[in-house]
């Protein structure tokens, strides 16, 4: 009788360890296609069109624009538009090895 109240135990506790809520904070898709000059993008090629990257990192979205044709310095935006990275290298480099692509969802216009 122990031993299955601790298996119950564990069980349970593994359970609601595993529900805890990941959902992104905020969904800003549209204004930030607004801010940057874009429509969705639905596979058009890209060329030299800017695009804008979906990234989610630390239950946030994170925008960055990207250019196949120019050399530019971009930094991850976020839905309130403040650049993660712009002043401290070391979040640009948690960022790029931490966040989770989503993929390309605005290209210009």
């Amino acid at each position: 009788m122990r031993i299955l109240k601790i298996v119950i135990f564990l069980i349970s506790g593994l359970i609601i360890s595993c529900s805890k809520n990941d959902d992104i904070e905020l969904n800003c898709l549209n204004d930030m296609l607004a801010e940057f000059e874009m429509t969705a993008y639905q596979g058009q090629e890209i060329g030299c069109e800017f695009f804008l990257e979906l990234y989610h990192y630390n239950r946030k979205q994170y925008y960055l624009l990207g250019n196949h044709c120019a050399d530019m310095i971009s930094y991850p935006t976020d839905c309130e538009e403040n650049k993660l990275c712009e002043k401290d290298d070391n979040k640009c480099e948690r960022f790029y090895k931490n966040a989770v692509r989503i993929g390309i969802v605005g290209i210009s216009l």
